[in-house]
């Protein structure tokens, strides 16, 4: 048995009664199957355990024959007071899931990503000011999957989204505008608190997470853009 604390990236209906789900836990992404769950009304494990980016602690059989692995205690926790009764909060917590589930591969534990994960979530659930949370997440998150963008030189105007540097010209490259680049500085440079009172209209928001994205094209070759995208969108 190994006993762990997990966050929930993605659950998927298997058969008529059953789900697999796919959880970044402290020892890697791994995935279970859930006999029977959508089934069985009366039992300590239930389907709402598994709601996008929920914080578990979980014990789980320990399988080495390739085949999936089963929860046998699943309890919340972190139960989250404020991410899923806003419709802006849920719908960053469902972008943010589709991203774990792209970007997270590894089945071996990165206590430091994993801590990055479970401490931004905690802190958007308590925050008041958080609009542009997603931005700061998805800037940060680029240290721990090692494509951070090269500072040396801020000071420079644009941000070449091919080579991850600020640039003085135009250089045939995709380059972020100077107020994107400009903002991309700014969260380059401050905290998740700072970042949080900063005034940004949904244009300047928006553009600013599509280039983000587009980053993470250039950077991570199994990256995928999330579906829920076009949602966020039009949320924020």
């Amino acid at each position: 048995m190994i006993q762990t604390k997990a966050i929930v990236l993605s659950s998927i209906k298997f058969g008529e009664t059953s789900l697999i789900v796919r959880c970044y836990t402290q020892e890697g992404v791994h995935s279970y199957l859930l006999k029977g769950i959508l089934k069985q009304k009366k039992r300590s494990i239930t389907p709402a355990h598994f709601q996008p980016l929920t914080q578990l602690e979980i014990i789980t059989t320990e399988r080495n024959d390739g085949s999936l692995e089963y929860i046998k205690e699943a309890k919340v926790c972190f139960p989250y007071k404020k991410l899923q009764q806003s419709v802006i909060r849920s719908s960053v917590l469902f972008f943010l899931s589709e991203i774990g589930s792209s970007v997270l591969q590894e089945e071996h534990p990165n206590p430091a990503l994993f801590s990055f994960w479970e401490e931004s979530l905690q802190w958007y659930d308590r925050a008041e000011h958080f609009a542009n949370f997603h931005i700061k997440f998805l800037v940060d998150l680029t240290l721990y999957l090692g494509v951070l963008p090269n500072t040396s030189a801020m000071e420079l105007p644009y941000f070449d989204l091919e080579a991850g540097v600020f640039v003085a010209i135009h250089n045939g490259h995709s380059l972020m505008s100077e107020e994107q680049s400009l903002l991309l500085k700014f969260f380059l440079s401050h905290s998740l608190e700072e970042v949080s009172l900063l005034k940004m209209n949904r244009e300047e928001r928006n553009g600013l997470l599509e280039q983000l994205l587009s980053y993470y094209l250039w950077h991570l070759p199994n990256f995928r853009i999330p579906k829920s995208w076009e949602v966020l969108k039009s949320v924020l």
